[in-house]
């Protein structure tokens, strides 16, 4: 048996090593251009998470702060009544270490049992010959936390109740 070498022109040469290249690059690519961009969300996904857990802390030390003006230094009922109706703290955590972006602004709504607004002026609702209604007052203590900026920013908002009789 004989075999036969046959040699080809350049004109009659049927290569697919050039089409394979280019296949292979594109695909290489695509590949590189997908890795670059999942990594560059989870990047963005990690410092919003981060900012988020930043935010919630903010929003509940500012409540926290707010509970402590409310009833540390207050007597009775009336004069925290008082204290809530002029309640408005303004927090900027600048010097606490993972909160240095964050800002808490607190604000209260003092309620009486009969779902009437607090009055501190009216000292007859403090009397033990007080109506029903005005015995004890319920306080709502709303932390609103900004955290961040542009882009990367989150905003977290804790309400607290607390009552006094």
């Amino acid at each position: 048996m004989y075999l036969e070498r046959k040699f080809y022109t350049y004109r009659e040469q049927r290569g697919f090593l050039l089409p394979l290249a280019i296949f292979i690059i594109v695909v290489m690519g695509a590949l590189a251009l997908t890795i670059s961009r999942t990594s560059m969300q989870t990047q963005t996904s990690s410092i919003q998470e981060l900012i988020n857990v930043q935010a919630f802390y903010a929003a509940e030390s500012g409540a926290q702060r707010g509970m402590q003006a409310l009833f540390l230094a207050n007597a009775n009922r009336q004069t925290t009544d008082n204290t809530c109706a002029n309640l408005a703290i303004n927090h900027n955590f600048a010097g606490v270490n993972g909160l240095q972006a964050c800002v808490a602004q607190v604000a209260c709504q003092c309620l009486y049992r009969n779902g009437g607004l607090c009055n501190a002026s009216n000292s007859a609702n403090y009397l033990a010959t007080a109506a029903v209604g005005v015995t004890a007052s319920s306080y709502t203590l709303t932390s609103i936390a900004t955290c961040g900026t542009g882009e990367y920013s989150s905003v977290r908002t804790i309400q607290v109740g607390a009552f006094l009789e």
